[in-house]
């Protein structure tokens, strides 16, 4: 008897799904209403029902729907015209997305690979001895052992008390370096920051930069406020002088500390707060981070950093409109209209490009070494639908949805999502086996490449760039300075 009720409740299932799907297939705006309805659920299944606003996978599907917003209303009005098929290409892939996304999480979440494989655990340690501390990161790409290798969070953790130990040397260097080079951007205005990527090579910008990204006071200014609130529990003037000067360095132009800054204060704090307090500094934490960032892409313009002091000051004294302190918001629109000139294009004009995987992975190949390697696609599709701008050294910023229908359609979405939602849960099971406060410091650095994820390119140019190059390699020289700061002390 059970067995037909289940047979039955399946049937029913899967004419209810069908029904679903021609009228999906035929009408596009639904896609429109299952994506909102989507994404709510999801929010409140990866925040357990809001009581966690920062968890790693709310925060990456929430900036997957959030680029896709204000470009979905300018469509929904008519302002962007799209014929039937291209609408309904356009709304299931971002559907699909999370769909993908949320299949890589649960296939993570629910494994049991390697869970109680305490002798591969064994071996992991033994490498992390045998090859240094950054091996300790770098094991980041193993699955669920984590949950079970204290020895590893130990040692990790210890790094973070050692570096905090030495804070002050390490922030006196941090200081050295940011006066000497400025607080603008590579010391530049915009235009000349510009030009300067359009010459350089990458990796020859990568090591100019490197020395900075290490001793960087948003980094060291966090450890010095993690620490704090672990250990006294208040803020040391230290911590409020790093605050400062990240602050100075956003109006000089870096404004993607802006996510950062915050999204480190809540991680600090939010242990102390009730959940109705966190929703809304949240909410307030977003707002400040559209009205600074409008502030920060006007005042930038200057040629020097007085200069744009003296601009973000003007911005704000010369608001019109209330509407227009949110000119942040329009940073949404570009990597989505090229999400929509990929979807126009492909495959009526364009054929879709299998070989996508392939070429990003020969981005891992610097162009010193290999000169003729393929573009990474944000530089090709520049130059494909904008010669003239990449002529001039221009670019624009790719929408992560757009990489995946460029490889295999709404289909190649949901497969680059989902490679994302299994590299997410395998971080998110790692920050947690690190504990507080290394797990929680590492998990803050991360934050803004999980927001800016949206508007990456492939899958590996994320591995190479957000994690590797900006990830594993400054953070482990950094805790590296810090353990030869410890051996120097007399025995």
């Amino acid at each position: 008897m059970l067995n037909g009720s289940i047979r039955i409740s399946y049937i029913l299932l899967m004419i209810l799904s069908l029904s679903l799907y021609i009228i999906l297939l035929f009408w596009w705006q639904s896609w429109v209403i299952f994506g909102i309805i989507l994404y709510i659920v999801l929010s409140v299944y990866f925040s357990n029902k809001l009581r966690d606003p920062l968890n790693m996978h709310l925060i990456a599907i929430s900036s997957i729907f959030l680029y896709a917003v204000p470009s979905s209303v300018l469509i929904l009005q008519g302002e962007i015209v799209l014929d039937r098929d291209e609408s309904l290409m356009l709304f299931s892939s971002i559907c699909l997305g999370l769909l993908g996304y949320t299949s890589g999480v649960l296939v993570i979440k629910k494994s049991s690979i390697f869970k109680h494989n305490t002798r591969l655990s064994v071996k992991l340690n033994k490498l992390l001895g045998l090859l240094g501390y950054t091996s300790g990161v770098l094991v980041i790409k193993s699955s669920s052992i984590f949950k079970h290798n204290t020895r590893l969070s130990v040692k990790l953790n210890r790094l973070f008390w050692t570096t905090y130990k030495y804070r002050y040397i390490l922030v006196f260097i941090s200081c050295l370096i940011l006066f000497y080079k400025g607080f603008a951007p590579m010391s530049m205005s915009y235009q000349e920051s510009v030009d300067y990527r359009a010459q350089v090579p990458g990796v020859v910008q990568y090591y100019n930069s490197l020395i900075g990204t290490i001793f960087s006071i948003l980094t060291l200014g966090m450890i010095s406020v993690f620490g704090d609130i672990k250990k006294y529990r208040k803020l040391s003037w230290l911590s409020y002088l790093t605050i400062i000067l990240i602050v100075l360095s956003i109006i000089g132009g870096h404004r993607s500390i802006i996510i950062s800054l915050c999204a480190y204060l809540m991680l600090a704090f939010q242990p102390r707060l009730k959940r109705k307090y966190i929703m809304l500094i949240g909410i307030l934490a977003i707002m400040i981070i559209f009205t600074v960032s409008g502030a920060v892409r006007f005042a930038r313009s200057g040629i020097s950093f007085t200069y744009n002091l003296r601009y973000f000051y003007e911005y704000f004294i010369n608001l019109k409109s209330l509407i227009s302190i949110f000119w942040g918001l329009s940073d949404f629109t570009g990597p989505f209209s090229v999400f929509i000139t990929l979807v126009k294009n492909i495959p009526q004009n364009i054929n879709f490009d299998y070989f996508a995987y392939i070429k990003d992975l020969s981005l891992l190949i610097p162009t010193l070494l290999y000169p003729g390697r393929p573009l990474p696609y944000n530089k090709w599709y520049v130059a494909t639908f904008d010669p003239d701008r990449f002529q001039a050294g221009g670019g624009l910023t790719f929408y992560i949805l757009g990489f995946g229908y460029l490889f295999a359609g709404p289909f190649g979405v949901f497969i680059h999502l989902f490679l994302f939602g299994v590299l997410f849960e395998l971080f998110n099971k790692f920050f947690k086996m690190v504990g507080d406060p290394a797990g929680i410091f590492l998990y803050g650095y991360f934050f803004v490449n999980l927001i800016l994820f949206a508007v990456s390119d492939g899958f590996v140019t994320f591995i190479k760039n957000s994690i590797i190059l900006y990830g594993i390699i400054p953070i482990s020289l950094l805790f590296l300075s810090a353990f030869f700061l410890d051996s120097l002390k007399p025995k």
